[in-house]
């Protein structure tokens, strides 16, 4: 899966790993004894941690400025006391068609890290130019971006800031499924992508001991040790899934959608979906760590077990939550002490004497071609995470398949049945995932592509929010 966190952050630092999204984003607390082990920073985390700290400062002046702009359209149209004029989502209150805005014409949101396409689709929840449920995201994009942050409780997906300032690329919107805001979700991919097999998919998402959980048994959400049986789930709500490959000219929206969801319709396209790289293949490359991390993270398909006729997935979900909580504390350890000295052998029925065997090895060999302050564990970890059955995509595209991409993509657009209220846009460039020497044309094909089907219904100028350029939904 995507390492966001590491699906993706720098290497999408486990897009939470798109695996474990598999999803090697967001680190789930670990437990020892009675005692509970805070879970310690991500790669992406590290790196840009005062980077998103300013952001989110930079973001509240924004959310200010903009309702200062909310009150002034409201006093005008003598509607300043309506409460849900106001940004924050704190519960989920249905929109009527009568009391939604209306764009203008349809922005276009660009962002970089594509968890930051949040902040405009939270803006566009608060001042009602998007119901606050059951909305539809179609996502073009190379990852599901479908890994869940197992260091976030579930309540706090109702907390526009912290779902702000702590989720990543990786694991962005599944907290948006479990609070409502969209219930059908389309994942548009090459066929190179095989994260999640092409299909319908119909599952509950809710919440066990305040973490979000799925009961959708594939093997993308088992290696992340998210699946859950769906009596364990409080709270739950059904959400559609369906998965499409992209590229062909035979791919119809109609499928999918239809005129109906013309106010809650969101098309959000990650450039990465044209061509993309795994950045997790170049981590410690003289010590062929990738490779190793394959073997040492593997763990039992489900599929066998379906084509067996068993219906219960809960050992097996069981089994992999132990071998990544074992895992973790391995090197988390190595991380702390720098060496194995005081850490005890992991149960053998969890992590084996031949895996364990392996992990010893790649240490010796990651110590034999870096220097100690060259070796970070956490993001070794992370890596790992994204190594699931079916691991990340790695397509350079070139330039012959680039035309044939767009081609398709021009198509899919005029068969929509309705167009968007709002398009989000990511480079995902500066985690590496779309590549940084084809990133800015394949936008600029992207943008002439949207304008040449929407013509004047689409807004004069993107918003490039990677270049902080200004913006107010309320004047779009």
């Amino acid at each position: 899966m995507e390492s966001d966190t590491t699906e993706k952050e720098s290497p999408k630092t486990m897009e939470g790993s798109e695996s474990a999204d598999g999803g090697g984003e967001g680190a789930e607390a670990e437990k020892s004894g009675e005692a509970e082990v805070a879970a310690p920073p991500t790669k992406r985390k590290k790196l840009l941690d005062d980077d998103e700290k300013k952001n989110a400062a930079d973001g509240n002046d924004d959310a200010k400025e903009e309702d200062d702009d909310d009150d002034d359209d409201d006093n005008d149209n003598e509607e300043s006391t309506d409460p849900e004029d106001e940004e924050e989502v704190p519960q989920l209150v249905q929109s009527t068609q009568s009391s939604l805005r209306s764009f203008q014409r349809i922005p276009v949101f660009i962002v970089d890290y594509h968890n930051d396409v949040m902040e405009f689709i939270y803006r566009c929840l608060g001042t009602r130019h998007l119901p606050l449920e059951n909305n539809l995201l179609v996502h073009f994009d190379s990852h599901p971006d479908l890994v869940i942050a197992r260091d976030i409780p579930a309540s706090a997906s109702y907390d526009k800031d912290t779902m702000l300032n702590e989720l990543s690329i990786e694991n962005w919107i599944m907290p948006m499924l479990y609070a409502g805001h969209f219930n059908r979700l389309v994942w548009l991919k090459n066929s190179w992508c095989q994260q999640i097999p092409t299909g319908k998919h119909q599952f509950h998402i809710g919440h066990k001991d305040d973490r979000i959980g799925v009961d959708c048994p594939l093997d993308y959400f088992i290696a992340d040790g998210n699946y859950c049986h769906s009596d364990e789930l409080q709270e739950s709500r059904q959400i559609e899934l369906q998965v499409h490959d992209a590229d062909s000219p035979d791919l119809n929206p109609s499928v999918f959608m239809s005129s109906k969801d013309d106010l809650r319709f969101i098309l959000d396209i990650d450039l990465d979906f044209f061509s993309t790289s795994n950045p997790f293949l170049e981590i410690y490359k003289d010590a062929d760590c990738y490779n190793q991390l394959k073997e040492i993270f593997h763990f039992d398909s489900v599929e066998s077990l379906k084509k067996a006729g068993i219906t219960d997935y809960s050992a097996t979900a069981a089994r992999r939550k132990k071998q990544l909580e074992a895992l973790k504390l391995i090197f988390w350890h190595l991380e702390e002490k720098r060496n194995f000295e005081g850490l005890a052998k992991p149960d053998e029925t969890v992590i084996t004497p031949q895996i364990y065997s392996k992990i010893l090895n790649l240490a010796e060999q990651l110590q034999s071609k870096y220097t100690d302050d060259e070796i970070d564990w956490l993001l070794i970890f992370d890596s790992g995470s994204t190594t699931d059955n079916n691991g990340l995509p790695h397509h350079i595209s070139t330039d012959k398949e680039l035309k044939e991409y767009f081609a398709n993509f021009k198509t899919f657009l005029e068969r929509l049945p309705c167009p968007p209220v709002a398009i989000t846009m990511a480079h995902s460039a500066q985690d590496d995932y779309c590549p940084q020497d084809q990133v800015a044309y394949i936008e600029d094909q992207v943008l002439k592509l949207l304008r040449e089907v929407f013509g004047d219904r689409l807004h004069e100028k993107a918003i490039l929010h990677y270049m902080d350029d200004p913006w107010d939904v309320m004047k779009l």
